[in-house]
């Protein structure tokens, strides 16, 4: 792929400074970060370009957020940067032993995950194509990753992110609303909101999120709207820091929501599609490495 690439290149080039596979791998490790952050920024604006009507959805520039896994070999620099540590050996597995059911407590525990990438990505919904990404350990935190992306990245203005059920929680939703941004999110059963908290005579679907911990913590509640709707399997409910019901109207965040689920072809577009189920490289740096550039060319692969 690097002989192909390098003639490939040399037809718009005269001259290319790394001329062996290893050169070439070895700098894209060292600049690797300030690389892609620059090729982020150049992209970003390349879609605002030629979006037109699709660069935003209504006011807001929609973007949806998700997370999956990407395999890599099973080399011992892979086991040790991205497999699950100390299988087995937890708390829950430790409780095992002293359930009273001989069945359950006797069952085998499931094999250890394989070494394998995690990764967030935050995905235009408009253009359907990437915004921006975040990798670590099979173990990694899909939650933790978006909130890192929130303050190493910077989002236009009347930014909506989307997401399920998953990326709940006070921490996350205070900074997109402090970066002035908005969010509409899948919430369950897992998620306790109060009404007419205050003497304020407000809209039937207001609500208000303020958890114990943050009551403590004498942290201000955080004020949203819950749009419900029947979906194809119950009831789904919505929550959204867009309170005025004019710039996001019910059928517009359900219409939103639906679409959200783009990104998951996303993800099936870059493992079969375009073959990257499993990673090649048997080193971790180069293995996140590999998974980057893959990223990206695909990418600008689907930019043109």
């Amino acid at each position: 792929a690097f002989s192909n690439a390098r003639q490939t290149a040399l037809t718009f080039c005269n001259n290319l400074t790394l001329a062996s596979y290893h050169g070439f791998i070895e700098a894209l490790v060292t600049w690797n970060e300030s690389l892609r952050s620059l090729l982020w920024s150049r992209m970003h604006l390349l879609m605002e370009q030629c979006g037109g009507k699709y660069w935003r959805i209504g006011e807001f520039l929609a973007l949806a957020v998700d997370g999956s896994r990407v395999s890599v070999p099973r080399t011992k620099s892979n086991e040790a940067a991205f497999a699950a540590k100390n299988f087995g050996q937890g708390g829950k597995a430790k409780r095992r032993l002293k359930w009273k059911n001989k069945k359950r407590r006797t069952k085998k525990l499931g094999q250890p995950v394989k070494p394998q990438i995690w990764l967030t990505m935050i995905w235009h919904i408009g253009l359907q194509m990437p915004w921006c990404w975040r990798t670590g350990p099979s173990t990694s935190s899909e939650r933790g990753h978006f909130q890192e992306m929130l303050q190493r990245q910077k989002f236009p203005e009347n930014t909506l992110f989307c997401a399920d059920a998953g990326f709940i929680g006070y921490e996350l939703w205070k900074a997109i609303v402090d970066g002035r941004h908005h969010f509409l999110i899948r919430v369950g059963g897992n998620v306790h909101l109060l009404r007419k908290l205050g003497r304020v005579k407000v809209a039937q679907d207001i609500v208000y999120f303020w958890p114990r911990e943050m009551q403590r913590q004498k942290q201000p509640p955080l004020m949203a709207r819950l749009l419900s709707f029947q979906g194809a399997r119950g009831p789904v409910h919505l929550l959204t820091s867009v309170l005025d019901p004019k710039r996001l109207s019910l059928t517009q965040a359900r219409d939103l929501y639906k679409r959200r689920w783009g990104v998951e072809l996303q993800f099936r577009t870059f493992k079969q599609t375009f073959g990257r189920g499993k990673l090649r490289s048997r080193t971790s740096d180069r293995a996140l490495v590999e998974l980057d550039w893959s990223l990206l060319g695909l990418w600008m692969i689907q930019l043109f």
